[in-house]
């Protein structure tokens, strides 16, 4: 098969000796493959109207599998989940009870039993009490252990020699999964019902292991393949050390749960206990050898074998549904959240016909993309046999597929060559010169290539490959796809995902449970002195009333009450409309919008209080882009040129008319544009077809958008509603966003600064900057900061605000104390240069959390939304049962869901100042979200974070080219991102950078 024979293959599953467990897959857990956040799907921002479905259609990936609406037997049932009828259990009143006694005004906790050093954090000061009671079923499942509590010990293994790859500093986790393995099924000390592990590098026991007076142990373990029959001679002997037995009582951590504020958790780590409990609730799964869990140890998937069973995304991708788990600590109890997760996963399928599912198209051999949709996968091949001439004795290898042939120095074969030109010198077979890959696997095997023109494929290294014809290669089951779906595959993998609440309730307790074997009665709990009730638990929440918002009527302020989350802006002027001048419509596709398109569209627009100037040219500009990837370069220079003309004719806002959903044209649109041409110039992008089709609605929210960019205010909340928002309070967003997989290596992060400007908070201009990659914690935030309170002492007279309210997204638990440390200090920096007499304003930072996995579920239907989708109403939120023992946070369904299980957003309050009280920063936060500029309807996301979530995705645009690189870039070509030679790094032209430009 190539010049250096075949090598040892990984792990598949159902075969091998003894042991527990299987191989261990990738999954990462969103369906399109990492954005760098992920989340499963939800109901959407409420702008977006939710998610929606797609008829689907077409076979599944290597010759099976289904499209259209996905069905199983979860469907059936009640709207509303009724737990089989029994009867509804009220919250736990002993939890209630604790809750209560637990709140104490102005006080501070320690988290330092969480990891988090000295960090403090405001206490709740209290619950809140607004708003319509109900009570909901919720995702949790009572942890419970026995009386006493039980101990549970923690071990760590090493390994001689390292099994971290020289080159990347990687660990090999399918071979650690395989040695771990091997060590559990050949000593019987492994092999008791209260031993569990996580097959990297930590055992949990009930019982302590027999380490001896020098409290470690090294066991020798001799290393093989699970498709071989056993060790041979020359099996690597691997030195694997048990040590550091650290016992665990459980009731200490209930002591610390139940305790008050001010307790620490000194003596134990609050979160390595959590992480030994995930161990123990993981191991029914991880040792199942049909289940296919991530990485992480917290999301498992069943890899259906009926081919007819499979969901066909397109373009060789599969979606299967699986379920996320993970043990949560909240006052006095501890909880199993369980969750439905769904993922895109490549079908077991031939190679071959997989590449030819990815890339139809073979016409012009561009294959672009395709190398890097295949680059390390595993595969398979079985044509070595055991027994010369004996089919029956075949041996299955698996290797991980590097790509295509691409030369280095010294290597002489052509660049994506196939079996006829791809040789090398073999003489076991050929005394002299050398033999091709084609003739190599007659000779050597008997076989006859059916496709030898098809290039073939690097199972060994770059510097050594090891070819074999895609032909004879077979994908592994459970690989997940981990990077960005395109359109057609989002929209199925929504109709895949999006399911009511009720029948995801249904799957997580009838299913979902029993996959993770989470019961009162399963042994490998109870060996450990814990088990699970089967059932979700219930906790107490409220709907807060729906917010007025305040438009003009007659040229004067009215406000206008608002239903379901949603209004109707017909009859109703924007708060603040801007003339429209100096603009066109730019057509990047033919026979799409005319001249009386237009017409109507300025009418919908004076309909909303904004004028308009006539077009210039008044009948727009023709450019057709011919569309694809193969014509992306030659679409650029056409986006390039149309640009520069709209600058030389004066032009400072268009109406781009996109030919179809490709993101390559969008995002070029806004380079072009906003960073790289003359004075700067406002964009609106939207499909041809949009506008032809969605009518004055979809016209209408140009318009909002139209407003925004040109300064004016669509909305606003009426003076009894602003709260502490009337008393020169600013707030603030912050975000920052990572590159993708499939991004060149070292692409950098981008962080994204918003604010409002005024009273009004209606503007929200933003500052933007690419910094190091994948850091979380904003760079030079001292100067993004001071940007945006410089623009607002600018629109005040000179005045400064305040208060400062902070909505911060995407920081996880583990980083609350890396925020308080490295941002709060540069956000007060920026106050101390600019507040005259050191009267410094009063700073609270809330972090918002969107991927989480609690979900709530009504128990009647009259609590429920105003439509069949039977999720909660929106304004329902959710302060206690599930939320923090020490701190203060919330959940909040501020949106109406359209579709699915509504996915609240959690709120964390890590820093307060303004003296708030639950009430007053729940109403805040639920009243902010029907402020969100370009809809008519509450939006699920605090629009500040919501906004600087969108200008950092607008920095993503900027550097398409380096997240999105193409032909295997990252995998091949070695290319990595030169700040030097960077389109961009930061801000936008100066023309346009105090508005809102990522709108």
């Amino acid at each position: 098969m190539s010049g250096r024979g075949s090598g040892r293959g990984g792990t598949p599953r159902g075969t091998g000796q003894g042991g527990r467990g299987g191989s261990l897959g990738t999954p990462r857990g969103n369906f399109q493959g990492d954005r760098s956040r992920g989340g499963d799907p939800r109901g959407g921002r409420g702008d977006r109207g939710g998610y929606r479905g797609d008829r689907g259609g077409g076979r599944g990936g290597g010759g099976g599998g289904r499209g259209g609406r996905y069905r199983d037997e979860f469907e059936q049932g009640g709207a509303i989940y009724t737990a089989g009828g029994e009867p509804l259990k009220p919250p736990a009143a002993d939890v209630e009870k604790q809750e209560n006694a637990l709140i104490r005004r102005g006080e501070e906790i320690s988290l330092s039993g969480l990891s988090l050093d000295d960090l403090t954090l405001p206490s709740r000061p209290s619950y809140g009490t607004k708003g319509r009671p109900i009570v909901v079923r919720t995702n949790y499942f009572h942890l419970l252990t026995k009386p006493g509590g039980a101990t549970i010990f923690r071990y760590q293994m090493d390994f001689e020699p390292s099994l971290k790859d020289e080159k990347t500093g990687r660990v090999n986790r399918r071979k650690t999964r395989r040695l771990v393995e091997l060590l559990f099924s050949n000593n019987t000390n492994l092999q008791s019902a209260g031993v569990a592990t996580d097959y990297s590098k930590l055992i949990v026991t009930a019982h302590k292991l027999p380490l001896g007076s020098a409290g470690g142990i090294t066991i020798p373990q001799k290393y093989w393949e699970a498709e071989d029959d056993g060790p041979s001679p020359n099996s690597k002997t691997y030195k694997v050390k048990i040590s550091d037995e650290f016992p665990m009582p459980l009731q200490q951590l209930l002591d610390y749960v139940s305790s008050a504020p001010g307790v620490t958790s000194a003596g134990f780590d609050k979160a390595e206990v959590i992480q030994a409990l995930n161990i123990i609730m993981t191991r029914t799964a991880s040792e199942n050898r049909s289940i296919y869990g991530g990485g992480n140890q917290k999301k498992f998937f069943t890899y259906p074998t009926d081919r007819n069973a499979w969901y066909d995304l397109g373009s060789g991708l599969i979606a299967l549904k699986g379920f996320y788990t993970s043990v949560r600590t909240s006052t006095s109890r501890l909880l199993v959240n369980i969750n439905v997760a769904n993922a895109a996963f490549y079908p077991v399928s031939n190679l071959l016909g997989l590449m030819r599912l990815h890339t139809p198209n073979r016409a012009n051999d561009s294959r672009s993309g395709l190398e890097g949709f295949i680059s390390r996968l595993k595969v398979s091949h079985t044509y070595i046999r055991a027994k010369k001439n004996d089919p029956n004795s075949s041996i299955k290898r698996v290797k991980t597929v590097q790509g295509f042939s691409h030369p280095r120095a010294g290597q002489n074969f052509p660049p994506l060559g196939n079996a006829k030109q791809i040789t090398f010198e073999c003489t076991e077979i050929q005394a002299t010169g050398k033999i091709s890959v084609e003739r190599y696997f007659e000779k050597k095997y008997n076989i006859q290539l059916k496709q030898p023109l098809e290039p073939v494929i690097n199972v060994g290294t770059r510097e050594k490959p090891s070819w074999v014809p895609p032909e004879l290669l077979t994908v592994e089951p459970g690989q997940q796809y981990r990077r960005k779906l395109d359109g057609q595959q989002t929209d199925k993998m929504l109709g895949f995902a999006v399911r009511k609440p009720a029948e995801n309730a249904r799957r997580i307790v009838e299913q979902g449970a029993h996959m993770m074997g989470l019961s009162e009665t399963s042994q490998n709990l109870l060996a450990f002195g814990v088990s699970v009730t089967p059932r979700m638990i219930t906790v107490r929440a409220r709907i807060l009333p729906s917010v007025p918002l305040q438009y003009k009527l007659a040229n004067r302020p009215k406000s206008f009450p608002t239903a379901n989350g949603g209004w109707d802006i017909r009859g109703k002027h924007f708060s603040e409309g801007k003339q429209l001048r100096s603009w066109t419509f730019i057509k990047f596709v033919d026979n799409v919008v005319s001249r009386p398109d237009v017409d109507g569209f300025r009418g919908i627009i004076r309909n909303s209080g904004m004028n308009s100037d006539e077009p210039t040219p008044p009948n727009g500009v023709l450019e057709p882009l011919r569309g694809g990837r193969d014509n992306e370069d030659s679409d650029d220079k056409i986006i390039e040129s149309t640009m520069a003309k709209a600058v030389s004719r004066g032009l400072k806002v268009l109406l781009v008319i996109l030919p179809d959903k490709s993101a390559f044209v969008y995002s070029r649109v806004k380079y072009w544009a906003e960073v790289k041409h003359g004075s700067g110039i406002h964009t609106i992008c939207s499909v041809g077809d949009h506008l032809q089709k969605k009518g004055p609605q979809y016209w209408a929210n140009i318009g909002h958008k139209f407003n925004l960019k040109l300064g004016g205010i669509n909305q606003m909340l009426p003076s009894d509603k602003l709260g502490i928002l009337a008393d020169k309070t600013m707030l603030a967003g912050m975000d920052v966003t990572h590159p993708s997989p499939g991004s060149i290596e070292g692409a950098p992060s981008i962080a994204g600064v918003v604010a409002s400007i005024d009273g009004r908070y209606g503007q929200w201009p933003g500052t933007i900057r690419a910094q190091t990659s994948r850091k979380e914690m904003i760079e030079k935030l001292d100067e993004m900061f001071g940007e945006r309170l410089d623009l607002w002492r600018k629109h005040n007279q000179g005045g400064l605000p305040a208060r400062i309210i902070i909505y911060r997204d995407g920081v996880s638990e583990g980083q609350y104390r890396t925020l308080l440390q490295d941002e709060l200090p540069q956000i007060q920096k920026a106050c101390e240069t600019r507040y005259p007499g050191g009267r410094l304003p009063k700073v609270s930072i809330v972090v918002c959390g969107k991927r989480h996995h609690t979900r709530f579920y009504p128990t009647k239907e009259d609590d429920t939304d105003y439509k069949n989708n039977m999720n909660p109403p929106n304004g329902t939120v959710v302060d206690r049962g599930v939320t923090m023992e020490k701190g203060w946070d919330f959940f909040l369904q501020a949106h109406h869901c359209l579709q699915g299980t509504a996915r609240p957003t959690h709120y964390v309050v890590i820093y307060d100042k303004n003296d708030m009280d639950a009430d007053k920063m729940e109403a805040l936060t639920h009243n902010l979200c029907y402020m969100f500029g370009r809809a008519t309807k509450a939006v699920s996301l605090c629009p500040p974070a919501y906004y600087a979530d969108l200008i950092c995705e607008r920095g993503r645009s900027y550097l398409y080219k380096e997240y999105n690189a193409r032909d295997g870039q990252t995998v091949t070509s070695g290319s990595t991102f030169d700040w030097n030679r960077s389109p961009w790094v930061k801000g936008v032209h100066p023309a346009i950078q105090d508005s809102m430009f990522y709108i």
